[in-house]
Formats: structure tokens, sequence, C-alpha cells
């Protein structure tokens, strides 16, 4: 059976609709129909009286049942944005959200005195001619910036950080070397050099990881898993449960280890970035100052939600 371009949309996006309202349904098969085929939403608009290729069309059948069972979308089309970014991911990772993309930004933030204005879209800037050493022949180059991502996952973070400060190097770690694999892949995809390395945040020394960070960024997990049924199906039942939950009875677990092992990994002045569970931030504050760190802050996200966590070595 033929379908135009109109008819296969509106059947995608129909079929989604007693999983997600309206508005949520049509950016999902916008997003699939775009990324997957080449066909955005203007071109629709041009274009959707036109013969859908019947080639496809089993193709379109078979992800749309995957998305009828609640299959996120990026897992079906294999590919994310974030940062302006498009990242491979894969139920290995979770789907990088854009209240990380906060997290990022404020990191972005505080290092804004090595940076200039940029006239690419929504970037903070590059490093000035002073803080790349490349344009210092003298004995007064800044050295780089040396950041750290725990529980890296897809990349989306250090990726991000690297492609807005060139001139920084970056380290990422995640325990798996399948994950770091896919988030290596979406590295070079994205013309950054990342420095990955697998480690086991809550089991693992210090010992590969070396010392002299201005700054330590983390996603970590922190969703008791008490809170699981009130997550939706596609979070639940797709997405990797160890980079989602922690015990009921630890929810500060990663980041007890990672404050802690910042203490060590640190350079003087050094900060961390974390992003949190709006439940815990008074805990995490009590946590923070406990191993002496300083300038604690609790910030909210761009929709009023406590998110954030930033404090000074």
């Amino acid at each position: 059976m033929n379908y135009t371009l109109g008819e296969i949309r509106d059947l995608l996006q129909s079929s989604l609709h007693t999983l997600y309202d309206e508005r949520e349904a049509s950016a999902i098969a916008n997003y699939y129909f775009e990324v997957k085929w080449g066909i955005n939403p203007y071109q629709f608009a041009l274009q959707r009286g036109q013969n859908f290729p019947e080639e496809n069309i089993p193709t379109v059948k078979a992800d749309m049942q995957r998305l009828q069972n609640s299959e996120p979308v990026q897992y079906v089309v294999g590919k994310s944005e974030f940062y302006g970014l498009t990242l491979q991911v894969n139920p290995l990772v979770l789907i990088p959200r854009p209240e990380t993309e906060e997290l990022v930004q404020l990191l972005l933030q505080h290092f804004s005195v090595h940076t200039v204005s940029s006239n690419c879209k929504d970037t903070v800037g590059l490093h000035d001619s002073s803080f790349n050493s490349k344009d210092n022949v003298g004995h007064h180059a800044t050295p780089p910036l040396r950041i750290l991502d725990f529980c890296t996952g897809s990349g989306a973070i250090a990726i991000a950080i690297s492609k807005q400060l060139p001139n920084s190097e970056v380290f990422a770690t995640d325990y798996s070397e399948d994950i770091l694999k896919l988030a290596q892949k979406n590295a070079e995809d994205n013309h950054t050099q990342i420095h990955f390395i697998r480690h086991d945040v809550l089991r693992e020394d210090t010992e590969k990881l070396g010392q002299g960070y201005q700054a330590i960024i983390s996603n970590p997990p922190y969703i008791p898993k008490s809170n699981k049924q009130l997550l939706h199906k596609n979070v639940t039942d797709y997405e990797p449960s160890e980079a989602l939950f922690v015990p009921d009875e630890k929810p500060l677990l990663f980041y007890e280890r990672i404050a802690l092992l910042g203490r060590e990994l640190l350079a003087d002045n050094g900060m961390l970035f974390f992003e949190t569970h709006e439940d815990y931030h008074n805990e995490l504050e009590s946590l923070l100052l406990q191993l002496h760190y300083q300038n604690i802050e609790k910030l909210k996200d761009l929709n009023g939600k406590a998110r954030f966590v930033t404090c000074k070595k």
C-alpha cells in the first residue's frame, strides 16, 4: 500500500496518542522523521502529498511498534541532541536531558574569564588568545584547564565542554568498556579529543585519574529506587537503571564518593559541579560542609526546580 508523507506521519503521530499528549506525540513524530529520514517539518509542509518510498514503509512500521511500546524515540533512531551536538545513544546510556545542558552552562559561565564571544549559535565562546598556549611564545601562557567528568555515559557533558573550551584537557570516566566505546565514538564524530578512563567511582581508587583538576562535573545516579514508580515507562523500561537509581537508604552515595575523591583530585580552589535530586539539596550541602568545601551554592533549573549544587575546594 502506498502512503503519502503526510499520511505516514499522521499515522505515526496518532499511534502515540495513548502514551503522550498531542504536543509530545507531534514532537516525537517530527524528531523521528527528521533524524531517521532527513525530512524536517518544513519539508513535510511542502511535500506532504508526495508518496513516501514504499521500500521504507516496513521500517517505519517496525519503528512505530517500538515507539508504541514506549521505547524512547532517541533509541529508535539511535541519536540524541545535546548542546547543539548530535550524539549516538543506545540502552547502555542515558538519553541526555536539557537540564544537563544547564549544568554544562554553569561550568562554562564559571570559567568565562577565559572565553570570548563566539559567532556560533548557542555557544558560550572560545578561549581568548591569552589563554591559548599556541598563541603565546613566551613563558606566560596559561596552562589548559583540566576538567573531569565522572559517570560520563554517552560522553555528552565532556564533549560539550571540550567543544566550548577547545584548549581545555577534558577527562571522562565510566565503569564499562562498552559505554566508553560509545562515548569515544561520539567524541570522534564531534571532532573532540577526550581522555576516556575506565573507572568505577564507587570501587576504585584514584591512581589512574591524575590530579590538579580545576573542575569535576557529574550527573551521577541520584533517583531513590522507591521513586521508580513515579517515572514514565519509557524511562523505567528502557534507560539503564544503573545510571538512574540509588538505594533509598543511601541517596547521596555517588555524591559522597565523588566529593571525597575531589579532595584529592582537585587543585586548590577547584570546583565541583553536580546535577542533583531536588529532595536532597540540604543533605548534600551538609555533606559538603563536613568535607570542608566552601562557597556552596544550591541552584534551580530554568523550570524553577532545585537541580544543581556547586562548591569550591
